[in-house]
């Protein structure tokens, strides 16, 4: 065969896919001292934890972060519950080979245990084990034949909607903010978490202008001994340059916490608390476009051979979130009841798909930790189980906790912690489109001018037309059709390459 001389043109899209996921766990031991300011331990009451991963790089495989274990106590040299934060480091490797191809990771992280020991009155013993589900996603292009041009050529197209992860990429940004948390009669802060969340994203030219929310809770001590809750809600907002313009395209933007420092800010006017926070943010751009790409083609003057190829991509769109709540009641005997969710844990999602909806569910555990009748400061675990139902059927699932809402009355108080079951989820679409045409050798009998025959079962217009080196259009015009449904009788197909 040789080349001929036929114009192909082509089209190439760059988009984003999910290339792979792994789950890794790990973990880390570690012994500490307690600092000099801090009260002698008698008694280890709570180690509560939270995970922070503060770098990722996907070409060596490697994770790296930090589980910031706050051990809650009570110690013989003074009165009340006493604090220590300690920050104990990990690296996790990356055995899947594939993720060092990936160009960004989204790493969803769970401690699957935290725990402190006493070694003697001053120094503890930590173990934490944390979990990583690491989402891997790399860059693809999707190569199409958009037109072809050639004497006597005939051309069959066909058009596709593409709903396409467009771009995918991370940053970073620190914010630093002073509040009123009511903290003119606090002592301490005994323990604190910070849930980032977005409001809103608009995208002006190549910004991102970001909107979001940082949900601030924390547990107390007051001059008095005795304990109270805090949440504040921070308002932040921040503009991310650098984003190619994508037209037609849907941005979601994810916020989670890098580093966080919650402190107490004195002075001669008051006291207030001090935030600053190092918020990483997920930047997903979903686009649908539409294309028009070369199926199949042929020569109505000489014998061509096209050559294609499959090419194959995944149909995405945003996240599919559904919201339920974990939901506590605890009972004393009288009065108002304290309680702080010092430990919220999700177990991993189980999907099970029935039709065309899934329904993805996990074992909710909480640790809470309330004072009794007597103001001494006690710890309880519950566990739940919590479902949902989602349309379509996810390739990749996780979960996200917010920070608990507390509804104290006479003698109950109201444990409600809100739990998003996230799932992302990917149409896997194969289309075949033309990559090369080449002149093939054709029998050198003489071929007639007029050929009469019946459709077969299953022929389409387009395949007697080709197989004769006829057109579409001149077998409509022979044969008086308006349209390409093939009548049952018989058919005058003109051949035109001789």
């Amino acid at each position: 065969m040789i080349e001929v001389d036929t114009e192909l043109n082509f089209e190439q899209i760059s988009c984003y896919d999910l290339l792979a996921k792994a789950v890794t766990t790990h973990e880390e031991t570690t012994e500490t001292t307690l600092p000099d300011y801090c009260a002698t331990a008698s008694r280890i009451l709570e180690a509560a934890g939270q995970l922070l991963v503060r770098e990722k790089q996907a070409s060596e495989g490697i994770v790296r972060g930090e589980a910031r274990v706050t051990v809650l106590y009570l110690s013989e040299e003074t009165e009340g519950l006493q604090s220590v934060t300690v920050a104990v480091p990990f690296t996790c490797e990356l055995s899947d080979p594939k993720l060092r191809e990936c160009q960004m990771l989204q790493v969803h992280s769970r401690l699957l245990l935290c725990e402190a020991k006493p070694i003697t009155g001053r120094r503890l013993y930590l173990r934490v084990i944390p979990e990583l589900t690491v989402l891997g996603f790399g860059q693809k292009q999707l190569r199409f034949c958009c037109e072809a041009r050639g004497k006597g050529l005939q051309v069959r197209k066909r058009g596709q909607e593409l709903c396409l992860l467009a771009a995918a990429e991370e940053r970073s940004c620190t914010t630093a903010q002073e509040f009123d948390g009511g903290a003119d009669q606090v002592e301490e802060i005994l323990l604190s978490r910070m849930v980032p969340s977005i409001t809103g994203c608009q995208q002006i030219g190549s910004k991102l202008a970001v909107k979001g929310e940082l949900c601030v809770s924390a547990m107390l001590r007051l001059a008095d001994r005795k304990l109270r809750e805090t949440v504040q809600t921070v308002p932040f907002s921040q503009i991310l340059d650098g984003f190619t313009a994508v037209e037609n395209g849907t941005w979601q933007v994810e916020a989670e916490t890098a580093e966080w420092d919650l402190r107490l800010v004195r002075s001669e006017g008051g006291c207030r608390m001090g935030l600053t926070a190092r918020i990483t943010f997920r930047v997903f751009a979903y686009q649908k476009r539409e294309i028009s790409y070369v199926t199949d083609l042929y020569s109505t003057c000489q014998a061509l051979t096209a050559e294609t190829e499959t090419v194959r991509f995944s149909r995405r769109c945003s996240p599919v979130c559904a919201r339920e709540w974990a939901e506590e009641l605890l009972e004393s005997g009288g009065g108002t009841l304290f309680a702080y969710v010092t430990a919220f844990d999700c177990g991993g999602v189980i999907a099970r798909c029935d039709g065309g909806r899934t329904e993805l569910s996990t074992t909710v555990r909480m640790r809470i930790l309330y004072q009794d009748e007597s103001g001494a400061p006690v710890t309880a675990e519950r566990s739940r189980e919590l479902s949902t139902t989602v349309e379509a059927t996810p390739d990749a699932a996780w979960l996200s906790c917010g920070i608990a809402e507390l509804r104290g009355s006479a003698g109950t108080c109201q444990v409600r912690v809100p739990v998003c079951f996230y799932g992302l989820t990917g149409e896997e679409t194969e289309l075949r489109t033309v990559t090369a045409v080449k002149e093939s050798e054709e029998s050198q009998e003489t071929r007639p001018s007029l050929v009469l025959r019946r459709a077969k079962c299953g022929e389409c217009l387009w395949d007697m037309a080709k197989q004769h080196g006829s057109s579409e259009e001149a077998i409509r015009q022979y044969n008086h059709m308006e349209d390409d449904s093939l009548p049952e009788g018989m058919l005058l197909i003109p051949v035109l390459r001789k």
